[in-house]
This record gives structure tokens, C-alpha cells and sequence, in this order.
């Protein structure tokens, strides 16, 4: 989490951006990954702003995320329009999003593989399929493999 104006380092090639306001929901993301043996950093947000922001910055810097994981609901900008504005940018059109949420409105759902999403998983159980997910997107050739 940031805190004021501050600016983080562009982050290592490969990292996974995690947009979740909730801490005890974002520890279970990071606890599940971890059990998947990815050794990829894991970039946690609270402000979708404050994501888009970040994401574009390391974007710019030649460091886009191999994936990002999204709730549906943050105080400031929906992730809803966090996957708008990164499906707007044509660099990180090839990005995987996977929207985790506590809504399984078909509405919701349907709005999100409009824009673009490739996953949608309702929370708390769809926490647990996440490591499918990732699977699933052929995204084990992309991340790092931790050792042993």
C-alpha cells in the first residue's frame, strides 16, 4: 500500500498487480499464489487510481505486469474501469485480467468480458481457483518458477 505522493521503483519485469481494498482478502490472493510456487513480486493496491497509475508509469518504463487481478468494488474507481482504461493502452492489450468479486451479478459479469476481461471469479471460493486460472491462461510460461 502507498501512502501520500509517494513513488514506488518501476517494478521487475513480470510482476502480478493485485487491486483488492480488502486486507484479510488480499492476504488470502497472496497466500494462494505464494502455494502455486510463483516467485513473481506481487504489486498490492487499494486505490484503483493509484493502480492505473502505477501500471501505466511501469508500462511506459518497458515493465508492464504479466497479470492483474481485480475487485470488482474500491472506493475510488471501480475495477470496472481500472480493466477500461488498461484494454484503452495497446501495449497491455496481451495482459491477462482476472476480475476476483464479491458480485456474481450476470450484469456485472457480462459488462466485464465486454471490456475485456479473460476471467471472472466470484470471491471467496473463486480465490481459491485462481492458480487454474493462471493455468488456464497459459500463464506458467510467463511467470517465474521458484526454485525447488
Amino acid at each position: 500500500m502507498m501512502r501520500g505522493n509517494q513513488v514506488r521503483e518501476p517494478m521487475i519485469p513480470g510482476a502480478v498487480v493485485l487491486l483488492e481494498d480488502d486486507a484479510t482478502t488480499a492476504a488470502l490472493i497472496r497466500q494462494v499464489l505464494a502455494a502455486t510456487n510463483i516467485a513473481n513480486p506481487l504489486e498490492h493496491f487499494t486505490s484503483g487510481i493509484e493502480a492505473v497509475r502505477q501500471i501505466g508509469q511501469w508500462t511506459d518504463a518497458g515493465s508492464p505486469p504479466v497479470l492483474v487481478v481485480l475487485d470488482l468494488s474500491v472506493p475510488d474507481l471501480s475495477g470496472l474501469d481500472v480493466l477500461q482504461r488498461i484494454r484503452a493502452r495497446p501495449e497491455l492489450a496481451a495482459v491477462p485480467v482476472v476480475m476476483l468479486s464479491g458480485s456474481g451479478d450476470d450484469a456485472d459479469i457480462e459488462r466485464a468480458y465486454e471490456i475485456g476481461i479473460d476471467a471472472y471469479l466470484v470471491k471467496p471460493a473463486g480465490i481459491h481457483g485462481l492458480p487454474d486460472v493462471i493455468r488456464r491462461l497459459g500463464l506458467p510460461q510467463l511467470l517465474l518458477p521458484r526454485p525447488g
